[in-house]
This record gives structure tokens, sequence and C-alpha cells, in this order.
């Protein structure tokens, strides 16, 4: 029997919960938007705002009795304007570290994925070597953007901006450039589902980078706390009464699924020294799924502390993780187990101090009846990999 303390990313959200009190004190949220973009953000015939990303930031004014006010903005300066002072959260916009140097983010609201556009018929690898000598169509202020110009601009990739979606879409059905590296949901609304797309197909497999973020949040200014517990709260409450998933059924999973599916990514199964049934880790494309690990030490003896055996366990995961391209601060997800939920606040110090504090993973931790030969901790991970 399990007890569970901590829940995947969408239950723990729910637990959260902010005084009525704090949130009193905010009566209204202004929500900065660049209504050019559908699924996303859009305004329908008679003018008014429609999209998934509308949708989700007036179910969380409503269900924190709040009152949204919509203001229009170029997605490229937003920033500033935010900074600024002119509206209170960007949305949306995909946190990066990059990004988290000048503002603040909430938690994500769902994830996404990028990829190359391109007339059909031509084959492109996300790569440097694969594209020098190409012109690469982005949007300006994106993440994208900022990811193709650190990684494909300095070896020979020619990168070029555009304002507006429509601008980019007319540049590459005009031949000014060779493909635009897009989200995958939002190019096919704008391109790829028209009948003007038909000449035009995903090339290449989905770009995974830390530089593109994890998933689709709100940008606010730094330390303000208060307005990101409220919007935090919200989203909790949409997760918990299962509005956030009806909203996302209507937006994003038919077409997500079909347009980020790609190639299917290579396997490499990762042997350890032991002679156990199983791999030491799995890469697919650049995620690896590592095994689960007991606190012994080299000579397989247990420490007697759950502190010690939750060392002995993250230094074997820093050893593996970058002998196979990743680190520490590129994992994404673990599970804990533990034998004794007593020991719980024991090893979360240890724990704590081998992530940075900006960069934890996301992260479940139980507790079980009895672990192999008697073990106190157990932890398996999850990480990104060049």
């Amino acid at each position: 029997m399990m007890k569970l303390i901590y829940h995947s990313f969408t239950q723990a959200l729910a637990i959260a919960s902010i005084s009525a009190a704090s949130a009193g004190t905010i009566d209204k949220v202004r929500f900065g938007v660049e209504a050019d973009v559908p699924p996303f953000e859009s305004r329908d015939s008679d003018g008014d705002l429609v999209g998934l990303n509308i949708e989700i930031g007036n179910a969380i004014c409503s269900v924190m009795e709040i009152s949204c006010v919509w203001i229009d903005q170029p997605y490229a300066t937003n920033i500033d304007a935010l900074k600024n002072g002119k509206f209170d959260v960007i949305m949306p916009m995909t946190p990066t570290e990059r990004r988290r140097e000048q503002i603040d983010f909430t938690d994500a609201m769902y994830a996404l994925s990028s990829r190359l556009v391109a007339p059909k018929g031509v084959v492109l690898e996300p790569t440097a070597n694969a594209l020098a000598g190409k012109r690469i169509g982005v949007l300006n202020g994106t993440s994208r953007e900022n990811f193709a110009r650190d990684r494909w601009g300095s070896a020979g990739v020619e990168i070029i901006g555009f304002g507006l979606n429509s601008e980019l879409i007319q540049a590459l059905r005009g031949g000014e450039i060779d493909a635009t590296l897009q989200d995958t949901v939002e190019i096919a609304e704008a391109l790829l589902n028209k009948p003007e797309g038909a000449a035009y197909a995903f090339t290449g497999e989905v770009v995974s980078d830390p530089a593109l973020g994890s998933g689709i949040a709100m940008g606010i200014r730094q330390n303000e706390d208060q307005l990101k517990d409220i919007l935090n709260e919200g989203l909790a409450r949409l997760s918990a009464n299962g509005q956030l998933e009806t909203i996302l059924a209507q937006y994003l999973p038919d077409q997500q699924q079909a347009m980020s599916s790609g190639t299917r990514p290579q396997l490499e199964y990762i042997s350890g020294e032991s002679a156990l049934p199983f791999s030491e880790a799995v890469r697919a494309g650049n995620m690896l799924y590592l095994s689960g690990v007991l606190g012994d030490d080299e000579n397989g003896i247990f420490p007697e502390t759950t502190a010690e055996q939750t060392a002995n366990i993250l230094d074997t995961y820093r050893t593996v993780l970058e002998a196979n391209g990743s680190s520490l601060d590129q994992v994404v997800r673990c599970t804990v187990i533990l034998a004794n939920l007593d020991d719980f606040a024991e090893m979360n110090r240890v724990y704590a101090g081998y992530f940075p504090e900006r960069r934890r993973p996301a992260r479940t931790t139980f507790e079980a009846s009895k672990l192999i030969a008697n073990g106190k901790i157990e932890i398996d991970c999850m990480a990104y990999a060049e």
C-alpha cells in the first residue's frame, strides 16, 4: 500500500491554496495579448477576443472572482511593456532562463512543440549543419527566435525575424525564406490546414532544447508574489474542476497529436555494469529516462541515514547524466520513494542542495511499505540530454 503525499504537476497545483483575504486585495488583472495567433488568441468577425489563452484567462478571472482586462500588445515588445506597467500579465509566454532574468512566470498551462515547416519534398533536419546556408524565418521576440539565433545563427544559418505571423507566412510562400521554425499548432492553424498550405509540410524532428522552454505559462513582473499566487491558484482550481482539461480538449489534442508526432525517436538502451534485467537508462530522442537508484555505496553497503542514501543516489545520477550528455540541471522530473515518510524532511534537505533553485524538476514523493535490500529511499528521474 502506497501513501501519496505529492502528486503530478496538475494535481500538485490543486493542493495549493491562498486565502480569500489575499485574493481580495487584487480585483482586476490586465492581460497583454497579441490577438493575431489563432487558435491561441485572435479576434472574430465581430472583433471579440477568442482562442485558447483567452478562455483560460477569463476562466481564471471567473474562478478567482476578479475582472479581466485585455490589452492589445505586440509580442516582440511585451517584456518591456510589462516592466513599464502597461499591463500586469503577458498572455502567453514560454519560460526560459534568459527571460527569467527579467521577469517571473506562473506555473505552466500546457505544453507545445516546435518544428520546421518548408515546401513539401524539402527535407531539413533542425541542426546547424543541416541548415547551413539556409534562410530560416522566426517570429520576433519568441523563444524560437532566441533559440535559432543562438544555436544556428552563429553557424552560417541566416535567421530572419518577422513581426507578424502573416508576414512570415507571406515570406515563406514567396520564397524569401527556405523554412520557418514554428509552434506546431499555431502554424497548422495559420497555414497548413488552409488550401494555400497544401504545398507545405513539417520537416525534420520536433525541436527539443531548454532554450525553447518546457511549457506555456503567463509572464509577470518579478517579486509580484501575490499576483503569481492568484494566477496559480486559478489554474489549480481549473485543473481540479476539469475546466482546464475541457478548454484544452477543445483546441489542442487532435491537432497537436497529428502535428507534433513526427518521426518516432530513435531508442538507445544504455546498460550499466549490473547484470539485472533492465537498462541503466533509455534515450528517446533528446530525453533520457533513468532507472530507479537505491542509496547504497560503491561497495553495495547502505549508510544508516536517509540523508546519506539520498546523497549517494544523486551522486550516482550526476555521474550517469554527465556520461550521457546531460546534467542535474537538465532533469525535468523525479519520483522519490521513501520507506518511511518520517524521513521526508531529512531527504528534502539533501535533495534541494543538488538542484539549482530556479531549475528544480517536477517531483512525486510517496511511501512504500518496503524497498529492495531494506533501503530507506529510491529515486528515479528523467532528463533532457543533448
